[in-house]
């Protein structure tokens, strides 16, 4: 490949403002078509993005030899049927996060396109943005010591119009809650600075009658650097807050994950803030590595689909209990869900 021709599946305001404008933006991409159910729809957002082709059907999408490449932007409940035909169809796949309903589903995906010999990336983009790298040199620099705890807490609002008009809170289509859709950015990260999970301890809860998916999640964890960690997912708090603390044997490192504040450094010399932001376009960095992947071999920054799995094995089983099994089907067993834990 000399040239990324993207077709994408699926295709909302999300897409058109925070991530599509970047497959048309970085060197040797560009849009080719878009794929929606509703053809009106899919020729609005074609427009929108540039691109001169349009679909209602994902098998007129993946037969078009003009484009090389795919990028997945729907529920993640209809990632697995859709990321199947991709690997059939022989073409490479950028595919979002959630990754899948459960790790079961994302494993899946993953071997059928490593048996097939197919690229098959996930966009965990934050690990490719230039405040993360960073802040992977300083921990790796020994600055504040040699690392040994860490605390992250992530605090989102009540939202009645994202609970009741969107399919979020539908696990068939979205594979959990609030903490499914979002942590996988938060996990990544973790993972991306500290390494793999070794230990894993969690527990789920339900607050509020009117879902039956879990609303807070508390969970401790090892990993195999030896780094112990505590994490708060809330998104029923009364305000937002997004804080991780990385404390090491000299010292400490606070940051968002989620959102651009100033990184601060503190040890026994100093404190000290290094402003990175984010670009304008917050997959930018993320799909500028996958087309380089794609084209030369190199992975740098990427999230390939079996460095992701680490993620969705984590919070499986942070909410396997929660769920009486994240097994399949899982969602469509609500009467079995542990009772245990929600709101009564």
């Amino acid at each position: 490949m000399e040239y990324i021709k993207w077709g994408i599946i699926g295709c909302g305001n999300v897409v058109e403002k925070k991530s599509g404008p970047a497959f048309n933006s970085v060197p040797n991409s560009s849009i080719c078509a878009v794929m929606r159910r509703n053809i009106t729809k899919a020729e609005e957002s074609a427009k929108k993005l540039g691109a001169k082709k349009w679909y209602d059907n994902i098998d007129e999408l993946l037969a078009d030899d003009e484009i090389n490449a795919i990028y997945i932007a729907t529920p993640p409940g209809l990632h697995f049927e859709q990321a199947i035909k991709c690997c059939k169809a022989k073409k490479p796949t950028y595919i979002e996060k959630p990754f899948a309903r459960n790790y079961q589903e994302a494993m899946e995906i993953t071997r059928m396109f490593e048996e097939e010999k197919i690229p098959l990336y996930v966009a965990h983009y934050r690990r490719a943005l230039p405040r993360f790298i960073k802040i992977k040199e300083i921990l790796q620099s020994g600055e504040i010591g040699e690392v040994c705890e860490v605390d992250f807490r992530l605090n989102r609002k009540y939202n009645y119009d994202e609970i009741h008009n969107t399919w979020l809170y539908n696990t068939e289509l979205s594979g959990g809650g609030k903490f499914y859709d979002i942590a996988p950015h938060s996990i990544d990260i973790m993972v991306y600075l500290l390494g793999n999970f070794t230990e894993i301890h969690g527990i789920a809860a339900n607050n509020n009658k009117e879902y039956e998916v879990e609303d807070v999640v508390v969970m401790s964890f090892k990993t195999d650097k030896g780094v112990l960690g505590t994490t708060n997912f809330n998104s029923l708090a009364l305000d937002k807050k997004d804080e991780m603390i990385i404390y090491g044997t000299k010292g400490k490192i606070k940051f968002s994950i989620h959102g651009s504040d100033p990184i601060v450094i503190v040890t026994d010399e100093e404190e000290k803030n290094i402003d990175i932001s984010n670009p304008k376009i917050i997959q930018e960095y993320m799909v500028k590595d996958v087309v380089n992947s794609l084209i030369t071999g190199e992975h740098l920054n990427v999230c390939t689909a079996k460095e992701a799995l680490e993620t969705y094995r984590i919070m499986d089983m942070v909410l396997d209990e929660y769920y009486n099994g994240r097994d399949k089907d899982f969602w469509n067993k609500v009467d079995d869900w542990n009772k245990n834990y929600k709101k009564q």
